[in-house]
């Protein structure tokens, strides 16, 4: 074989050789661009994934809480009710019994009065038989009754006017320990809903933070050939946009 046909079939196997060389070196670029996608495609999947966990879970704490909060709401409620009722009865019997108490003092004065007129007309019968005392004794039992009736009138309205004067303190005294059970019952359900909604969000802002995606990291390349073609698979590979929501939750 000729010196000049030697040299150039070594000439297009070293071409050869080269272009085979550049072939495995842009698929194995391809390769691991290739990983690297698929890599931070599954970070971001897990990334969504975790979210949606955390938002789940954050969910069904507000969910459980404002069922609590509901839940306590209808029981003071109820509590409350019951102890208006209670008081009103209480209230109700007190007034009974004053009414009835205030009747019965006044049936017993209208019946003294009664029998105080019946003995002054007796007093004065008999005294029409004595000319010197029937004007004078006549008098007095007449004053006498008078007397009698307007003091028993003013007992018996005294004590109506004491025991409507308990009945009305008492009623007040338990609308006021019902109202202040009431408040201290609603302050201690909202301070718990509060704190399950801090709780729930500290632990949505955690899981936000703890699924942040990390960027993937780039293979060094010593070939400028290489170098070339790492930049023109990240340029026209898929765009990795990373959302971070802390700052915004933070100022929500």
């Amino acid at each position: 074989m000729a010196p000049s046909e030697t040299g150039g079939v070594q000439i297009v196997r070293s071409e050869s050789m080269a272009y085979e060389e550049a072939l495995r070196a842009s698929g194995v670029t391809h390769d691991e661009a290739l990983q690297a996608s698929l890599d931070a495609a599954e970070a971001e999947q897990s990334r969504a994934e975790r979210l949606q966990a955390a938002t789940v879970a954050r969910s069904e704490a507000l969910r459980t809480a404002t069922v609590e909060r509901a839940e306590a709401l209808r029981q003071v409620t109820a509590d409350h009710d019951g102890a208006l009722r209670a008081a009103e009865e209480d209230y109700s019997k007190h007034l009974a019994t004053a009414e009835a108490e205030a009747a019965s003092a006044a049936d017993a004065a209208y019946q003294e009065e009664l029998a105080a007129a019946t003995r002054a007309h007796e007093e004065a019968l008999r005294a029409a038989d004595v000319a010197a005392q029937t004007a004078l004794a006549r008098a007095q039992a007449i004053r006498d009754a008078g007397i009698a009736r307007a003091e028993a009138i003013r007992t018996a309205g005294t004590k109506r006017a004491q025991l409507l004067k308990e009945a009305a303190a008492n009623y007040e005294i338990a609308l006021r320990d019902a109202a202040h059970a009431r408040t201290d019952k609603l302050k201690e359900i909202t301070a718990a809903h509060d704190e399950a909604l801090q709780e729930a969000t500290v632990g949505y802002l955690e899981a936000l933070r703890s699924a942040a995606p990390v960027p993937p990291q780039t293979v060094p390349v010593d070939d400028p050939e290489e170098a070339e073609t790492d930049e023109v698979a990240e340029e026209t590979g898929p765009k990795l946009v990373v959302i971070d929501a802390l700052d915004e939750d933070r100022a929500g």
